[in-house]
């Protein structure tokens, strides 16, 4: 038994396996990173097609004044208020309608919403701190049941304000 020979090969095997656990340990975060990114990104996209689609379905149905069936009671700024919530289906948005002309033919109605997405948690910055803003002007085209005022808006989330809308 020769104990100062070595099996041919067995030193290449150990060095290749520990090369391959540095590779791992170097690309692995890089890796995470961007598969958490693409998450991220993501959810706040979809965020922002939700938020889009539901302030075009709130501002549709109330320049021609018709409420969803969940949303009771005499057409006006709850109602279109009403209508934009059921939409969004998020409880932490915070909704902004106005007629700043009054509520007559012609006249613009806007509706606003924000809201803190869902994809903020932090690999990747997104837009404005993760908040989704949605605004969507149309003209009035009903006027059989005229709201008083000018509109309706909830207080901004935290850090925010309606300067956009």
């Amino acid at each position: 038994m020769d104990l100062g020979r070595r099996r041919p090969g067995a030193g290449h095997q150990r060095s290749a396996r520990g090369s391959a656990a540095v590779e791992f340990a170097l690309v692995t975060p890089v890796l995470l990173t961007i598969l958490f990114g693409i998450l991220q990104y993501g959810l706040y996209f979809n965020d922002s097609l939700t938020a889009n689609e539901a302030v075009r379905a709130a501002t549709r149905s109330a320049v021609v004044e018709k409420a969803p069936p969940s949303c009771t009671g005499t057409f006006g700024w709850s109602v279109v208020r009403c209508a934009t919530s059921d939409a969004l289906n998020r409880s932490d948005a915070a909704i902004r309608i106005s007629a700043p002309n009054g509520w007559a033919e012609g006249n613009a109605l806007t509706v606003c919403v924000q809201f803190p997405s869902r994809g903020g948690f932090g690999f990747v910055p997104l837009p404005d701190h993760g908040m989704v803003h949605a605004k969507l002007q149309m003209s009035i085209e009903e006027t059989s049941l005229v709201p008083s005022g000018t509109g309706l808006s909830d207080a901004a989330p935290s850090g925010q304000d309606w300067s956009w809308c």
